[in-house]
């Protein structure tokens, strides 16, 4: 039976999970849309940054990788418990364990779909830097995130919506949610 009420009340919830590769545009998104809906916007790497107190790239550096992953779990599953909600993910917090399962269940996930080199310009281009790509530039920056949209393929496609770049707009997101949340529609 919790289950089921469970299921429910995520169901009757506006959450909106965007995921996708870093550098894909689910913060900038995310903010706008949250605005739109008049709900909170939440960045997972910040939040996880605040309640840890020291940056991503020193989570790395002091913990590692696995470190860094497990808080994102317990990120997740942290957020059961809130209302409505934008999430910006990391781009690697799907690919972990049963994260993708998680989200799916917290709320509707949409994956960000943008080809490799439009990631990789969008990298380079970047205000803020990213710890896993720290070096790396042209050729080796293609091939890095080729090969991690290769491997991070089979979690992001495990979204509940997937919208190639021409439908990464707020307007449309809104619009499918308000399918899929008919109660919710303003």
């Amino acid at each position: 039976m919790w289950l089921i009420s469970f299921t429910y009340f995520a169901y009757c919830m506006q959450r909106v999970i965007l995921i996708g590769f870093m550098g894909c545009g689910k913060t900038t998104l995310g903010k706008k849309m949250a605005r739109q809906l008049n709900i909170p916007f939440i960045d997972s790497d910040v939040e996880i940054e605040r309640l840890n107190q020291l940056s991503v790239g020193e989570i790395f550096g002091q913990f590692g990788e696995s470190g860094f992953r497990k808080m994102e779990t317990d990120f997740i599953s942290s957020l059961e418990e809130r209302g409505d909600f934008v999430l910006a993910t990391g781009g690697g917090m799907p690919c972990v364990g049963r994260n993708m399962e998680l989200l799916n269940e917290l709320g509707v996930t949409y994956y960000l779909d943008r080809p490799a080199k439009e990631l990789v310009h969008r990298l380079q281009n970047a205000k803020v830097k990213r710890p896993l790509l720290e070096g790396m530039v042209g050729d080796e920056l293609l091939e890095f995130v080729e090969l991690k949209l290769t491997q991070r393929d089979e979690y992001y496609k495990q979204s509940q919506v997937i919208l190639c770049r021409e439908d990464q707009n707020s307007a449309d997101i809104i619009r499918i949610n308000g399918l899929l949340h008919p109660r919710q529609r303003n």
